[in-house]
């Protein structure tokens, strides 16, 4: 099973529309924290091989094989 693809447009709205409808935060600073947020998930979601580097859902089931036809990643590097 594949993970769904990462979507940082998509957290990246919530996250702003969290921060200033729910805890009153400024514009600016809810943008600041979305970005930090935003930066953070996709690094944990890019394999750490220096061969690979590619997104989690590039793999399958995120542990095996990368699917991108020339890359040399046998697993997964958290």
């Amino acid at each position: 099973m594949l993970e769904k693809q990462f979507n940082p447009d998509l957290l990246y709205n919530s996250i702003v529309h969290f921060y200033i409808d729910k805890k009153g935060y400024s514009k600016d600073k809810a943008n600041a924290i979305a970005q930090k947020v935003v930066q953070k998930e996709a690094q944990r979601r890019i394999c750490k091989n220096e061969k690979c580097k590619h997104f989690s859902h590039d793999h399958i089931r995120n542990l095996e094989t990368c699917l991108v036809a020339d890359c040399e990643c046998n697993r997964f590097t958290k």
